[in-house]
Order: structure tokens, then sequence, then C-alpha cells
């Protein structure tokens, strides 16, 4: 009977540790064209709409790469393109104040859209983040010579 009651005891929980750790996880992170983006703490990630090519990104990676708060050991010189899922990431110096806002400002001044934000300023729930610009949040894009046309 002794150990029926101990089994039972571990067994909930072990369910209830569960239970927990996978809502900390749904937490982390967000859905972007219908798949799960896991955010770390010193991650920002951006919805961007208008790249089209691989010029596009490396354009888009050497800008933000230049911000002071920007981890460069991390994805391409601390910045992530993903041209199909339209998703820009940014990984941020563990401690340092990050402007979101200026980030916002090196996208759209690329000439491209930013239709979200979102960062985990704990470690354990994503935020968005308010995009407070004038120009409402669109670019446009210089062409840079490739054959094809932009979207932004």
């Amino acid at each position: 009977f002794k150990e029926d009651y101990m089994f039972k005891k571990t067994k909930l929980a072990l369910m209830a540790l569960i239970a927990i750790t996978f809502s900390i996880a749904q937490d982390n992170t967000i859905d972007i064209n219908k798949k799960k983006l896991e955010i770390s703490k010193t991650d920002v990630v951006f919805k961007v709409k208008g790249m089209v090519c691989s010029f596009c990104a490396q354009g888009l990676q050497k800008s933000l790469s230049k911000l002071s708060y920007i981890d460069k050991k991390n994805y391409t010189k601390g910045v992530k393109v993903d041209l199909k899922d339209q998703v820009t990431i940014i990984s941020t110096k563990e401690g340092a104040k990050v402007d979101h806002q200026l980030a916002v400002k090196k996208i759209i001044d690329a000439g491209y859209n930013v239709e979200a934000a979102y960062y985990n300023p704990t470690g354990t729930k994503v935020e968005q983040i308010s995009l407070e610009t004038n120009d409402s949040k669109k670019g446009k894009h210089k062409k840079h010579g490739m054959n094809h046309k932009h979207k932004g």
C-alpha cells in the first residue's frame, strides 16, 4: 500500500513538473507564419516584410550589426535574417541597454516594413514591442540592381 501511494505521489509531482515546464516553454514562443519561434532572453525578433533575396538579407544584417548592443558572436555578426518567413532576429549582449526603436528605424531605413517586434526580457515570457515610428513602420526599399521585384 505504501509503495502504491508513493508511486501515485511521484507520478502526480512529475505531471505537475511537466505541465509547468510546458507552460513556461509556451511563454517563450510566438507564432509567426504558422511556425513556433522560441525567443531567448537576449534575442529580439522582428516580423519584416519586403525582403526577397540574399542581397536584401546581407544589407539588413550589415546595418543592424553596427548597433552597439548587438552580440556579434551569435548568428551572422549578431543578426539572423530568414527570407522565407520574413523574420529578422538580433542577438543582444547580456545586460546591454537595448534601443528597440533604433533597430526598427534601421530596418525601415533599409526599406522594409516592420509588422511586429517581440522580446523576452525576463527569459520566461515573450512581450510585444510597441512600434513608435512616425512613418507608420514602412520603408521604401532601395533597389540594388538585382533582377527581381521588391515587395517593400
